[in-house]
């Protein structure tokens, strides 16, 4: 057995050694061509991992001043311009911030940073104008610009009157831990109308910690589009929109006054519908409000309005400015007065006289 395993032992060495034996062959001199020979380097083809088109084209200029359009923006700026341009100011609410600024230990460069972020959006690259927010504590007292941060809606008409802001978008900044993936920031946004506070847009995203530039520009991106999405809607006019116009009258005499201008405005082409808003007077003067769905622009309507009216003087317009028309009444007025002129036609009746007998039907005879 022995001598098998030692004779298998010696065989398996001389077949390895024969291999071995014919696989050294003498190495030959390889002449590189030299290199003005041209002909020896042509390029060799080869397939790409990806189709040319999906390196994209070549970034030239600046990248990092490159507007990207939000999804709703084109319809937006649209529909603001059908408005007139509204002036638009974007205020974050501390009311709430405070709150979220303890819970996960946010700055006011945080808030800061989410407002400027919104205002960039909004103003979609210089299409629409923003107005500056640090102007409200400017022309605002201190008190009036405390309660404004904190979301009094009184301190609208303030906005109103002395900045001529037409909209203003409020962001409030909530913690939450109900989010999906924990804690959060809920960021609430609304437009609010400030000539009667009404409502034109609402809507609300939750941030994700931390509080980097990626995470407030990617949601507060998706805010900003909701809230143009609804402005649009409103200001478009689509058929599910109600956007009227606010006529508010000012310097009447007497509430009397005011109905009787209420009774023209329901008479001019195009007026819908009249929604009385509030009256209020006094021994020496009258206000009234009127909500009206006309199917036109501000500046129609009023001008609709003085000829309907049928005066020249008297009736000023001082605002007709976002959906809004302030008149005041500067002087007498002599309205004008209709005359129905009634034609009565006389017509001939013929009268037929018939005598009818009150007989008793009888029965046939049989």
């Amino acid at each position: 057995m022995k001598n098998a395993t030692l004779v298998g032992s010696i065989l398996a060495s001389l077949v390895l050694s024969a291999l071995l034996g014919g696989c050294q062959q003498p190495l030959q001199n390889v002449a590189i061509p030299a290199p003005q020979d041209q002909a020896a380097y042509q390029p060799q083809v080869y397939s790409k991992p990806l189709p040319p088109n999906a390196y994209g084209a070549p970034v030239t200029g600046n990248p990092y001043g490159t507007h990207v359009a939000l999804p709703d923006e084109a319809a937006y700026v649209q529909a603001y311009q059908a408005q007139r341009d509204p002036r638009m100011m974007v205020e974050v609410l501390l009311g709430q911030g405070g709150a979220a600024a303890g819970t996960f230990h946010l700055g006011s460069e945080d808030f800061d940073a989410i407002q400027i972020s919104m205002i960039e959006y909004l103003n979609a690259n210089g299409q629409v104008d923003i107005q500056d927010p640090s102007m409200a504590q400017k022309v605002l007292a201190r008190e009036s610009f405390l309660r404004l941060q904190n979301g009094d809606p009184k301190v609208l008409p303030l906005l109103k009157q002395q900045l001529k802001t037409d909209v203003l978008i409020e962001i409030q900044a909530a913690p939450t831990q109900q989010a999906s993936y924990g804690n959060a920031v809920r960021l609430l946004a609304q437009a609010v109308s400030t000539t009667d506070a009404r409502v034109l847009a609402a809507t609300y995203v939750d941030m994700p910690l931390p509080a980097s530039k990626t995470n407030i520009n990617m949601y507060t991106g998706y805010l900003s589009d909701k809230v143009m999405q609804k402005l649009a809607a409103i200001w478009g006019g689509g058929a599910t929109a109600y956007n009227p116009i606010i006529v508010r009258i000012y310097n009447a005499a007497g509430i009397d006054d005011v109905l009787a201008i209420k009774h023209f405005v329901q008479r001019v082409p195009g007026v819908r519908l009249v929604i009385d808003r509030g009256m209020t007077g006094s021994t020496a003067t009258a206000y009234g409000r009127l909500a009206i769905e006309y199917n036109g622009a501000p500046d129609d309507f009023y001008s609709a309005l003085k000829q309907e009216i049928g005066v020249s003087t008297g009736l000023k317009a001082v605002d007709l400015q976002n959906n809004t028309v302030d008149v005041q009444i500067t002087g007498p007025m002599t309205l004008r007065t209709t005359t129905i002129k009634t034609t009565t036609r006389v017509q001939t009746t013929r009268t037929q006289v018939r005598t009818i007998h009150e007989t008793p039907i009888q029965p046939a005879q049989q």
